[in-house]
């Protein structure tokens, strides 16, 4: 994959978690919305579940963010022209992990390592 192929899927990517990111968040203050207008939860099993729903699309939201953040990242290594290379051990991330996941910034040997080391 060249850095322009690169460029246009993060870009689409990017545009797509944004668009995901709006509409989380429209979700939530819809269903603010709904409560300030006294159509809170009758009960503890209702209020609970809405709790639970909006602990999920903030969870969502700072995923979504980090990934976002990853791309800003990887968009800024092709404009400095070496997305394609390891941050750790400095050789070149393959095609096929770059297509998979093409924020990556670590190669696969480097990731494998850095997951054995956090316990993942």
């Amino acid at each position: 994959m060249n850095a322009d192929q690169l460029r246009k899927t993060l870009e689409a990517l990017r545009e797509r978690m944004t668009e995901s990111q709006r509409s989380i968040r429209d979700g939530a203050i819809s269903d603010a919305g709904l409560r300030d207008l006294g159509k809170a939860p009758i009960n503890f099993a209702e209020q609970a579940s809405d709790e639970q729903e909006l602990d999920l699309m903030a969870e969502r939201l700072t995923t979504s963010s980090e990934t976002l953040a990853d791309i800003d990242d990887a968009i800024e290594r092709i404009d400095a022209g070496h997305f394609n290379e390891c941050e750790e051990c400095g050789k070149e991330i393959g095609e096929r992990r770059l297509s998979i996941r093409p924020w990556a910034r670590l190669c696969v040997s480097c990731q494998r390592k850095l997951e054995k080391e956090e316990g993942l």
